[in-house]
């Protein structure tokens, strides 16, 4: 038996995902995802948000793609690779990345007057819209 690290990540996307093919014509879709931590008292930690890079394989990703699009909240599990890379600076960086071909919406953001009011209702995780830091890019 193989071994295997596997995630399971419940959090908002942090930008419109990016739909391109594989050599072999294969469709993947890539975006990114923020989730928070909740300290004990159930509170959002959002000083420590923890960001994943998530692609998604196969002929779902054609699908999806339009529906990934910034501030919604999903779920996906898929097969963990950690990546290490230099930033401009020469600083060692890590991107998780999440391989995987499911990827669930949970909550889209709705399409209302107020723009900026849905951006935060989606974005909470808990659903009640408010969101206790303005650092948040969604």
């Amino acid at each position: 038996m193989s071994s295997v690290a596997k995630a399971l990540v419940i959090g908002n996307i942090g930008a419109d995902a990016n739909l391109r093919y594989m050599p072999d014509g294969n469709p993947v879709t890539s975006f990114t995802v923020c989730a928070n931590q909740r300290r004990g008292s159930g509170e959002n930690r959002t000083d420590h948000p923890q960001w994943f890079k998530v692609n998604l394989f196969g002929r779902s990703a054609e699908a999806i793609t339009p529906y990934l699009t910034k501030g919604t909240l999903i779920h996906t599990e898929g097969r963990l690779n950690p990546e290490l890379w230099e930033d401009r600076n020469g600083k060692t960086q890590l991107t998780l990345n999440i391989n995987t071909n499911e990827v669930t919406l949970l909550k889209r953001p709705s399409a209302t007057s107020d723009a900026s009011a849905s951006a935060q209702a989606a974005a909470s995780p808990d659903g009640d819209g408010e969101l206790p830091n303005d650092d948040i890019p969604f």
